[in-house]
């Protein structure tokens, strides 16, 4: 039975809120090809400029989480995302040295992202620049994460309706939950671990609320109050972490775990190539100021929700030790090697 699109447009168009039964077919609408371009640009601006409520962001995660690619890798641990939303301070790729300081420590990784369509680069574009194949069937991303520990899944490949999304989104140049609160929480592997930072500070409780219905174990929701989807190196975050099924808030400074503040400017955010080289260097141990503090500071709460530290405090001082021991370098390296070898599975 198809959707009634022109219903759902005319009630998102008037302000009116979608049941989640009609949140949930809209996008089974839109992997049906039911809707047009057209109709699906109007679809994102229209639930944009009326604000999503939780019940509609949560039946439009289950939706394109059931519809998804699946990966099932077989393991014996739960699985951890370290995928945020993007957006805000543009900082070079915190959280993919992240996802490798936490695959050394023994944590399996499925670390989800795309191409950066607003700024100079997403995780996909410093993947490539590092020389890893992005590009991976999921048996691939299956033995990946199996053998290395870790793998990217590329949101387009595993995610038909986000492909479809794109495009509008660059048409309008405007960031719709799509690609921000909606991609980091539906991850093909249904990774139930998450680090994830946020660019706005009124979608901190959102995207913790929708995490918990969704399933999480634990996770971390961060957002840096001077505007990073980080924890912030500049000055104070925001914390929601999720944990046995509650979720508890509290906030945090670099001086908190040792770590010193910096400039925006610091940490500023270049191009897929010299972002490559500052993760490189934090790795080598040639950078010691405030790539390595940031990649410390988050790669703690990364470690914690693994259960591999105890403490936020715990979590800085085993991430030293990965890094200066040359295990998260090994680890980058072990991928590289490992996603030229499986590309064409």
């Amino acid at each position: 039975m198809s959707t009634d699109v022109n219903s759902i447009l005319q009630k998102l168009n008037s302000g009116i809120n979608l049941t989640e039964d009609e949140a949930y077919n809209a996008i089974i609408a839109i992997n049906n090809d039911e809707m047009t371009d057209i109709q699906i640009m109007s679809f994102q601006v229209a639930l944009l400029m009326k604000g999503p409520t939780l019940d509609e962001i949560s039946a439009i995660a289950k939706a394109m989480r059931d519809i998804c690619i699946h990966v099932s890798p077989k393991i014996d641990q739960e699985l951890m995302d370290t995928c945020g939303t993007g957006g805000g301070i543009s900082t070079f790729n915190i959280s993919t040295a992240t996802a490798f300081v936490a695959a050394a420590a023994g944590i399996k990784v499925a670390k989800t992202g795309s191409k950066s369509n607003m700024n100079l680069t997403g995780s996909a574009d410093v993947l490539e620049a590092l020389g890893i194949v992005i590009e991976q069937s999921p048996k691939g991303v299956e033995r990946l994460i199996e053998e290395v520990g870790i793998a990217f899944l590329y949101a387009p490949i595993f995610h038909p309706v986000m492909k479809k999304m794109l495009h509008p989104e660059k048409e309008l140049g405007i960031k719709t939950i799509f690609y921000t609160i909606i991609g980091p929480l539906i991850n093909p592997a249904n990774a139930t671990r998450h680090l994830m930072g946020v660019y706005k500070p009124e979608l901190l409780d959102k995207v913790s609320r929708v995490a918990l219905d969704l399933g999480y174990s634990r996770a971390i929701f961060a957002y840096g109050e001077d505007g990073m989807d980080e924890i912030s190196l500049l000055g104070k975050s925001r914390i929601n972490e999720l944990k046995n099924g509650e979720i508890q808030s509290y906030t945090i400074t670099p001086e908190d775990l040792g770590l010193s503040r910096c400039r925006p400017l610091d940490i500023i955010t270049g191009t897929p190539e010299a972002n490559a080289l500052m993760i490189r260097d934090v790795f080598s141990g040639k950078n010691k100021g405030p790539h390595r503090q940031a990649v410390l500071l988050n790669s703690a709460a990364a470690l914690m929700i693994g259960e591999k530290a105890d403490s936020l405090k715990e979590g800085v001082e085993l991430a030293k030790e990965i890094i200066d021991s040359g295990l998260a370098q090994r680890k980058l390296n072990e991928l590289t090697e490992a996603s030229h070898e499986y590309k064409d599975l």
